[in-house]
Order: C-alpha cells, then structure tokens, then sequence
C-alpha cells in the first residue's frame, strides 16, 4: 500500500500494523505515529448548534425593532436550513432547541401555540419586511414551527437556500405582541 505524502507517493512503512477496533471500522494507516484517514472516509459534518455567538443584526432588521419600540431582544437559535425548511409543500421551519423559546413566552403564549390554531406572529427579515406567521407546537414531534404563507414568501423574497444558508431566530416583544427576527447567514456572513 502506498500513502502520498507532499504530492509523492511512499510506500507506507506500517502497512502491516495489527488491526484496532477503529481501523476495522475504516480503512486508515498510521504514518509517523498519526492515523490517516482517506479524504473518501471524511463525512462533512454540519451543525446547527454550534455554540457561536450571534452575529450582528443587519441596521434594517435593528432599525425596524427600534421603530417599533422593540423589547426583550434574545436570541433564540441558529439553525442552517434543511430542504424540509424550504420546500413549499411543507410550508413550514422546525425551529430547533426550543427550550429558549418556550422559556420566553407567556403561559397565555404557551396555551395558544399548544392549541390548534397557534399564536399569530410577526417575523422581521434582515431587510425590515414583516411576515405574519403562526407559532405552533407539534405535540407528535414535541417540536416548535413557524408556518404559512408566510414562510414561503420569507423564503422567497430573501432568496434562502437549502443546505447554503442559515438563519439566525430572534424573539422581542412589540405592542404587548410576541415578534421574531430573522437573520440569514450566507457563506458564514449575515445578510445586508
């Protein structure tokens, strides 16, 4: 077996080395004491929670909560969007590690999202443009969406993509009203 070291190929001095648990698992070599691992045997790994800290809102997004004398600013979760968030036969964004989001509404907010019919909100999109939604929680999946029209024509007009982008989910509180804040990530930058 040959290892390519530099752009050279060398033959690979541990090609007998006894067989570990791991290396049963997949294929490796050991070269200078380290394991190698063929770049085919890699899966990318995406996360969507890493514990990064928020990015900056874009000035309309801010501007918009200021104009609307918006308290209560915390950020809820960064999630990078599945196919399933965009399609528009679902219609809908699973918004994921909702025990911040929970944490933050009323028992009011709380009864209306767990009913059928959901809690009617307002999402901001990094441009200022508001979207009403509805805030439900899918008791089957214990799991919190946002979902409507509205999310379509948020996926729409901002131009998000599956598997390219993320968002950044924000909460607040406006004329004694729950709102959200969206920001999108493309390339790890936010959106302007």
């Amino acid at each position: 077996m040959m290892v390519r070291l530099f752009g050279v190929d060398i033959p690979n001095p541990n090609a007998k080395l006894e067989e570990t648990e791991r290396t049963k698992k997949r294929k490796s070599t050991r070269l200078f004491g380290q394991e190698i691992v063929p770049q085919s045997d890699i899966k990318k790994i995406r996360s969507s929670s890493r514990p990064s800290p928020p990015s900056v809102l874009p000035f309309p997004l801010m501007e918009t909560i200021r104009e609307m004398e918006g308290k209560d600013l915390i950020f809820v979760v960064r999630k990078i969007l599945k196919r399933s968030d965009t399609d528009r036969g679902l219609n809908r964004f699973l918004v994921p590690n909702n025990e911040v989001l929970w944490g933050f509404l009323s028992e009011a907010e709380k009864a209306a999202v767990e009913g059928g019919n959901g809690l009617g909100v307002v999402v901001v999109d990094p441009r200022g443009g508001m979207y009403d939604m509805k805030l439900k929680k899918w008791m089957s999946m214990n799991m919190i969406v946002l979902n409507s029209s509205g999310w379509q024509k948020f996926v729409k007009d901002n131009g998000v993509k599956a598997e390219d982008d993320s968002v950044e989910l924000w909460s607040f509180r406006a004329f004694s009203k729950l709102y959200f804040g969206m920001n999108v990530k493309r390339d790890g930058s936010p959106s302007n």
